[in-house]
């Protein structure tokens, strides 16, 4: 027997909990490494948000507590998916809805030429700075690449042996299944996210690179050049990084086609907590 469709909130609550997730997602502090900010805010309040918006979508939300990898590869993950200037607010801004899953991955898509932008704003005394700074955020972004990887690896070998556990535990309940169904497909969106935010990041480095040759033309540029070619040579390679499991061959890493999971029920009927 199939479960019932829990009860959709009136329009007008919806409305007041995406204006209050706005301002949420307008005022998250950041943190360093590339990494969100511990607080209640990062850690509770907008992901509590997302996940009803999300469910609300049909999108699959599952009720289990994240491992401790699965939590690591999330804030790894963070940079790589999260626009790169610091003072990009508006991207950085669309990027957070995505990131909680408040708002339409789809639809809430940073502009990669934020960065471009910005960066051409941002006053420095020496025109070569600015070069420098595209150097460095790009290297950044290659020592993140690997390390993430990893930790993806060792999540997706952890949903091998989950998917592999429900077929031979019959006392499971449907619930049980589904949210484990739900954790799979949303692990597999994180590390489809990275690799948008990686080629986004490329576009933008690309962007200011184009931008500033003609502006404010440095020897510099040439580095810059070399650094974003490596940069696109990893970004090539993180499928191969990413998903290839030893001696099992690849793991799909792209996110769960809209509606294949059954809508999962919400919190108040869970028998799993968070």
């Amino acid at each position: 027997m199939p479960l019932a469709r829990p009860h959709r909130r009136p329009v007008s609550a919806w409305l007041a909990l995406a204006a209050t997730a706005l301002m949420l997602a307008a005022c998250a502090p950041q943190g360093d490494l590339g990494r969100p900010a511990p607080n209640v805010v990062n850690d509770e309040i907008m992901p509590w948000i997302g996940g009803h918006a999300a469910r609300y979508r049909d999108e699959p939300v599952s009720g289990y507590d994240f491992t401790d990898a699965e939590r690591e590869m999330r804030q790894m993950g963070y940079g790589l998916m999260m626009p790169t200037h610091p003072h990009d607010r508006w991207n950085q801004f669309w990027a957070e809805l995505r990131r909680t899953r408040i708002g339409d991955p789809v639809r809430f898509d940073p502009d990669p030429r934020g960065y471009c932008h910005t960066l051409a704003r941002e006053p420095f005394r020496s025109t070569r700075t600015r070069f420098v700074r595209m150097m460095d955020d790009m290297r950044a972004d290659r020592q993140r690449i690997r390390p993430f990887c990893d930790k993806a690896r060792e999540v997706m070998e952890a949903d091998r042996v989950r998917a592999g556990a429900l077929g031979h535990i019959p006392t499971l309940t449907p619930v049980q299944i589904r949210s484990a169904h739900d954790r799979i497909a949303e692990n597999r969106t994180i590390v489809a996210w990275v690799r948008h935010g990686l080629r986004q990041h490329a576009e933008a480095y690309r962007c200011a690179l184009n931008t500033q040759i003609v502006a404010t033309p440095e020897a510099e540029a040439v580095l810059a050049e070399r650094e974003l070619r490596g940069l696109e040579e990893d970004i090539r390679d993180f499928d191969r990084f990413c998903a290839a499991l030893p001696a099992r061959g690849a793991v799909a890493v792209e996110p769960a086609p809209p509606r294949f999971y059954p809508r999962s029920p919400p919190p108040d009927d869970n028998v799993i907590s968070k």
